[in-house]
């Protein structure tokens, strides 16, 4: 039986709820003790305060009910040092009380301090994953929805592991005062758990049939709210360029509306329950006083004192009662949510496998050997491609768009895994070495630069412990220094999200300061000039050729005329190395390199003088 009931536990949907709260056996097993033993004394309260009765009136001499207890409580009250039986009892009840209250403040707290840490442990382990997800995974996912897992939905699992405190406690007060109860009066208990079992059932039907699916939709409604306000604040520019704000309002007004409808619709079924509950509670005392009337006419008066005394009880049980049905509706709509943080958690196939050989230093070269990749459901981006970027040389890759050109970028830094063939450091296979020693190698530079709301030191520096004299020498190496020094509050001017305060060329130029604080023996250039007007392109570019001295740079260009100067160029038109040599030697072949540095030049007249004046020297 025991193995029956753990496998349906195992295989209900409370499993995703033991997932979290595993990890803390010793507040579950605190809270679960504090809250039995404030249970016990809500029961010694019914029993106690029955004797007392008992004593006043001699009900349970000629009624013959409660024996047991009273026979509990006369034990009790002898270490009490009073002589009077109902005094000592008074004080006992006095006693009673004031530890319940005592137990029970302590378990509230210890109850909240419990559900915070589980919080902030749940959503520290959510942004952990996430920050070490792979690229794939983060790229298959809206940020909006990241956003939720992480910050959001944690919160309300928080709040959900809360109440299962409060869940024990009332459930550890219903059986302990039903116990007394059925000590009084077995018969009239049998009522109590008639409509207790009555209450059960119908809160089961709407938390599982109904709670929990309209809980499921919220979940999905908070998401799109999510995406939608990610999408607002980062496009906010766009928005406003293109008058779409009238769009992007009626957008996030009907993902707004959409929660709100199922927000109403919980919010009618979850009183339900309670109202039901106090209608057949009052009902059934009504029922009880009736027959005890019929019944028992002549012990009718001494019967009535009873009847206050399951009045008491019902007093103490009702809220129970309804709190558990209240809060059982409550936690299956929570469950959607708890069910997404665990299938996150559980997954391991967004995790970066990590090798675990360090990498000293790049003696040699960077090789692709016979590498093939694809995104998921499409056709190859690069196919068998063989190539190699030598130490201290200054290797271009260049092509038309969607050629392949970032994806080899990508896979240098490992972003992606080759479907097949090896990216070698050296003699070392990438995917067998520990990815941060790689990277603590490498400065990357993209063409569209995040940039943070941080002071321009910060950005630079980017979280590294580096010195301010490392920061200041990047900034000169990237052509920085001068225009920084230019703001009142130098580089302690804070640059606004996403860097909006400063120029694209100023954003590059520290983007390259970033790349070069730490620095790097590698530095890979992702079309970092193709997006500046002309002025900001030189400047990047002076700083290019300063920092390109004795480093191995990897530069991925659509603009040819920066790359001229490069040690080696390797083009690739659709996933495959087409051509591969220095400017010059591509000229005089006059093929693929040609006709895309043709592109570039203003007249068919200027690209045959060059080809004339490299093949005169």
């Amino acid at each position: 039986m025991r193995i029956q009931i753990f496998g349906k536990f195992k295989n209900s949907r409370f499993k995703f709820v033991w997932y979290f709260l595993k990890p803390y056996p010793f507040d579950v097993i605190g809270i679960t003790i504090l809250s039995i033993v404030s249970a016990l004394f809500d029961g010694m309260n019914v029993f106690v305060l029955f004797s007392i009765l008992n004593s006043v009136m001699g009900i349970g001499a000629e009624s013959g009910l409660g024996g047991g207890l009273i026979n509990l409580t006369d034990f009790m009250v002898k270490f009490i040092p009073v002589k009077d039986k109902i005094i000592a009892a008074c004080l006992l009840l006095i006693i009673s009380v004031v530890l319940r209250n005592i137990f029970s403040y302590i378990q509230k707290i210890y109850s909240a301090y419990a559900g915070f840490k589980i919080w902030k442990d749940i959503q520290e382990k959510m942004f952990v994953k996430c920050i070490s997800a792979d690229y794939q995974y983060l790229l298959d996912h809206k940020h909006g929805e990241l956003i939720y897992r992480i910050f959001t939905a944690p919160a309300s699992l928080g709040a959900m592991l809360k109440t299962i405190p409060q869940v024990l406690a009332e459930f550890a007060k219903l059986v302990v005062v039903g116990c007394v109860l059925i000590g009084i009066s077995p018969y009239a208990s049998g009522a109590i758990i008639l409509v207790g079992i009555f209450y059960y059932y119908f809160t089961k039907y709407i938390a599982s049939n109904i709670s929990y699916h309209l809980g499921r939709g919220r979940t999905i409604a908070c998401e799109r709210q999510s995406v939608l306000l990610n999408e607002t604040i980062a496009g906010i520019r766009q928005i406003k360029v293109f008058a779409a704000n009238k769009r992007w309002i009626r957008e996030f007004f009907k993902a707004m509306q959409d929660y709100f409808k199922l927000a109403i619709r919980d919010s009618q079924w979850q009183p339900l329950p309670a109202s039901l509950l106090e209608a057949l509670t009052i009902s059934m005392l009504a029922i009880m006083l009736i027959a005890a009337r019929v019944l028992f006419p002549v012990n009718f008066p001494l019967l009535v004192p009873i009847l206050g005394i399951f009045a008491y009880a019902f007093q103490k049980l009702l809220p129970s009662l309804s709190l558990l049905g209240s809060l059982r509706i409550q936690i299956m709509g929570i469950l959607p949510i708890v069910e997404v943080l665990y299938a996150s958690l559980q997954d391991s196939s967004q995790l970066i496998k990590d090798g675990d050989i360090d990498v000293k230093s790049l003696e040699c070269e960077i090789k692709f050997d016979n590498v093939s990749f694809s995104y998921p459901g499409r056709k190859d981006v690069l196919k068998n491609v063989n190539f190699s970027f030598k130490k201290d040389e200054t290797t271009a890759i260049v092509g038309p768009s969607g050629a392949g050109k970032s994806t080899i970028a990508d896979l240098v830094v490992r972003l992606f895994i080759p479907n097949s063939g090896r990216v070698m450091i050296d003699d070392l296979e990438l995917g067998k070495c520990r990815i941060y020693s790689w990277l603590s190698k490498i400065g990357f530079v993209t063409q569209d630069t995040f940039i943070f709301n941080a002071s321009i030191a910060d950005n630079i520096a980017f979280g590294l412990k580096v010195s301010r004299d490392d920061v200041l020498q990047a900034a000169q190496d990237a052509n920085a220094h001068d225009f920084i020094l230019s703001f009142p509050d130098g580089y302690e001017t804070i640059v606004g999200d996403r860097g909006m305060k400063l120029s694209g060329g100023q954003r590059q130029r520290i983007a390259i300061a970033r790349a070069l604080v730490h620095k790097p023996e590698v530095i890979i250039l992702d079309e970092a000039t193709s997006s500046l007007d002309n002025v900001s392109e030189a400047l990047v570019q002076a700083a290019i050729n300063k920092i390109s001295i004795n480093r191995t740079v990897i530069i991925i260009a659509h603009r040819l005329s920066t790359v001229i100067n490069a040690d080696k160029i390797i083009v690739i038109d659709k996933g495959e190395v087409v051509e591969e040599g220095k400017h010059e030697e591509l000229i005089l072949k006059g093929s693929f390199y040609w006709n895309l540095y043709s592109k570039e030049k203003f007249t068919k007249e200027d690209l045959l003088t060059e080809k004339e004046e490299v093949v005169a020297q």
